[in-house]
């Protein structure tokens, strides 16, 4: 197992940011729900805590809670040569969708699920149309199929607990079901008691975060670590090379991180991104690159007063996106290249809506921002938020995408 021991506690690690970070455009809006009325949503629809996706091509697809005043909860899709997205999938009665992934020629992956069923994973394919239904849960010992990730070359990995309760790690090409790590089960090294929500790039690395120990052992008292599984043809692992890139104070007495977030993500060249605390008690987000662990943000310094417990998100080009509160106390989207940190936008500010100039929504007793973020290697972000009118009268809930100007 290979241990990174390198960690920069200081901000200015130029070698990290390959671009610069840019100024962006005014957010544009993608769709409204709203009781009443809604924009590329039908009336009576509803969005919660929101978690839209996009991909390098500009597809936007996100999943709405119920839709026309039915319960059902339905897949919304927009890809970049259409001027209006739109419902195109609705989940069947007694049915929950898992929130989707996308890929780069526009293939959606999710699974349906109610509690104590699933129906296995579902491929949606915004060039025909169609879903299929590609792994049944009726041939496997799989209860609940969770995170599932489409990559460009259409295998999905996923998240799976079996009967036993047990979460493993899969991989599936279409053909073939393959269990990459299992909970109690050592492997390589590794003996996971809890296996986090897993990020996977297009090289097939997985990122995540691991409690470490035997079977059952949940205790936050237990360690923690971020690893990388890489893809290996070492015949001593032929499945999985491991590299720890972080341990916490539990499992290294000398580590300078006392608790990690439950997500990473990983970018298409294997740099990382995660949340940690500090032994100060001060949250940071670290990343790792080329064997090295960088705090390139730290709470108390560049307008950051809170950093939030939510999925940061790192692209291609080095650009790291996460939630925080500035130092005013609003929530907002930050972008760090490991030597800027830029604010994009903020609670409070005015923002175009399908029925005007509005505001994102700006009340200390509740966020204006919900749901996780999402950003792809073209610097376009997608992101879900509540929606004013300039006096404050209630519009609903939206989804927009900012892009950085050419």
């Amino acid at each position: 197992m290979k241990i990174i021991l390198r960690i920069l506690v200081g901000l200015a690690y130029t070698s990290l940011a390959s671009a610069n970070i840019a100024n962006y455009n005014p957010p544009e809006i993608m769709a409204r729900a709203n009781i009443h009325d809604g924009y590329n949503i039908p009336p009576m629809s509803f969005l919660n805590n929101t978690s839209p996706v996009i991909n390098n091509h500009g597809d936007i697809a996100f999943k709405i809670m119920s839709a026309d005043g039915q319960n059902n909860q339905v897949l919304w899709v927009k890809t970049a040569e259409e001027s209006a997205g739109k419902i195109v999938y609705s989940a069947p009665d007694e049915r929950f969708l898992t929130d989707p992934s996308i890929n780069d020629s526009g293939k959606i992956a999710f699974n349906l699920y109610d509690e104590g069923v699933t129906d296995g994973l579902f491929i949606y394919d915004s060039k025909t149309l169609n879903v299929e239904q590609v792994l049944n849960p009726d041939e496997q010992t799989i209860q609940y199929y969770t995170y599932p990730k489409v990559l460009n070359n259409n295998h999905i990995f996923f998240r799976g607990t079996d009967d036993a309760n047990d979460r493993s790690f899969y991989e599936f090409t279409g053909t073939k079901l393959t269990r990459i790590l299992v909970e109690g089960v050592e492997t390589a090294g590794i003996k996971a008691s809890y296996l986090f929500r897993p990020s996977v790039n297009e090289a097939g690395q997985i990122a995540f975060k691991v409690r470490l120990g035997e079977k059952g052992q949940w205790e936050e008292s237990n360690p923690d670590a971020i690893l990388i599984l890489t893809p290996s043809s070492d015949p001593k692992f032929p499945g999985m090379k491991v590299t720890t890139v972080a341990h916490d104070h539990d499992g290294d007495s000398h580590s300078l991180y006392t608790k990690f977030g439950n997500s990473v993500s990983i970018s298409k060249h294997g740099a990382i991104v995660f949340t940690a605390d500090l032994q100060t008690g001060k949250k940071v987000i670290a990343v790792y690159k080329d064997n090295i662990v960088t705090n390139i943000a730290i709470e108390g310094q560049n307008d950051i007063s809170e950093i939030e417990q939510f999925a940061p998100k790192i692209n291609d080009q080095g650009l790291v996106l996460f939630r925080a509160r500035d130092m005013s106390g609003k929530r907002g989207l930050f972008l760090a290249d490991g030597v800027t940190i830029k604010k994009i936008i903020t609670e409070g500010e005015e923002i175009q809506t399908d029925l005007g100039i509005g505001k994102i929504l700006s009340n200390p007793n509740y966020p204006g921002f919900g749901g996780e973020v999402d950003m792809n290697d073209q610097g376009e972000i997608v992101f879900y938020c509540l929606v004013v009118s300039e006096d404050n009268k209630e519009l609903g809930s939206a989804v927009y995408k900012i892009s950085p100007k050419k």
